[in-house]
């Protein structure tokens, strides 16, 4: 389940919790006359965001909806973000838990068998994936492109491929080295960072390289796994660890952020997750430690992140460099 996915669920469920007669009893849905009508043209603007807890804690996604459900009916924020998380708890599938947290934040915990249907998908989507595994990415022309990347804008499924704007930056999605003359300044421009920080190349100074080395160390990862004979396999990646599931939340968040600057910072915290993961749950086996299922879990989440970091990196114009 993504957070689009859970979005469109918490929509459909508002009109179905939300208390509207006189001593407070749910009226279920909101679709006739009178208050529960008045009350259901009011949630009709009401845009649910879901996305990665902003703290670290229990759950994969957490929601503010519940307060601006309040402000639509007037009853507190913390009785309609309970009412809402019996009704996740309840009937929907693949959400093994939903907590209130505060004084309405829901926070929503996926089943095992969910996080693994989203790993597989953030693997699939991921522009990376052939050329991560297979090592065959494309080759980056040689001249650097000076000046900042175009401002990104959502896609338009609308639009026919052979339409989009020729002057937007093109990027395939892995490369065998970065082009900081390129990369830095489309960064400094996505994000405003002094392009002379950004050069000093290492990841306490630059979060340009942070994300880079990132992808790159996740294409290390997948090679040398497939010299141990490792594939990734998302079905052994659960239980995931406190460390894996903020990184997947993370993973799965970033098709809600498309703003530049917004993107490369979320990318930032990609990396930052996914070295923490890295530390506590390392994808390959150490020392005399045997391959097993554990670590081709690791992987498939460590190819999660690849797929992400690339196409994010791509979508800003910058290289998604397999070797650093």
């Amino acid at each position: 389940m993504t957070p689009a996915q859970l979005s469109r669920t918490i929509r459909q469920a508002l009109p179905h919790v939300l208390p509207d007669g006189p001593d407070g009893e749910v009226v279920a849905p909101f679709a006739g006359d009178g208050s529960s009508g008045d009350v259901a043209t009011a949630f009709s603007g009401l845009r649910v965001v879901v996305e990665s807890p902003p703290r670290r804690g229990a759950g994969d996604y957490a929601t503010g909806v519940a307060f601006q459900a309040a402000a639509a009916c007037g009853r507190p924020a913390r009785e309609i973000a309970q009412r809402l998380c019996a009704r996740l708890e309840g009937d929907v599938g693949g959400v093994g838990g939903a907590e209130v947290v505060g004084g309405g934040f829901v926070n929503v915990t996926l089943t095992n068998d969910a996080r693994v249907a989203l790993l597989r998908t953030l693997a699939e989507d991921g522009p990376a994936e052939t050329a991560v595994l297979t090592g065959t990415a494309p080759i980056w022309p040689a001249e650097p492109i000076v000046g900042p990347a175009d401002p990104i804008r959502p896609a338009d499924p609308t639009r026919p491929a052979d339409r989009r704007t020729p002057s937007a930056p093109e990027a395939p999605p892995t490369a065998p080295t970065d082009v900081p003359a390129r990369d830095i300044p489309r960064w400094a421009a996505a994000t405003g960072e002094d392009p002379a920080v950004l050069a000093v190349r290492t990841e306490r100074a630059s979060s340009l390289f942070r994300v880079q080395y990132a992808h790159a160390r996740v294409c290390s990862l997948l090679r040398n796994g497939r010299r141990l004979g490792l594939r990734p396999e998302a079905g052994s990646a659960v239980p995931l660890g406190a460390a894996g599931a903020r990184l997947l939340a993370l993973l799965a968040d970033r098709a809600r952020v498309t703003a530049a600057g917004p993107l490369a910072r979320h990318l930032d915290a990609v990396s930052q997750a996914f070295a923490a993961f890295h530390d506590v749950c390392p994808p390959l086996p150490r020392g005399e430690e045997k391959p097993g299922a554990a670590h081709r879990g690791r992987l498939a989440l460590a190819e999660a992140t690849g797929a992400v970091l690339a196409g994010g990196l791509s979508q800003l114009g910058v290289s998604a460099p397999a070797h650093l």
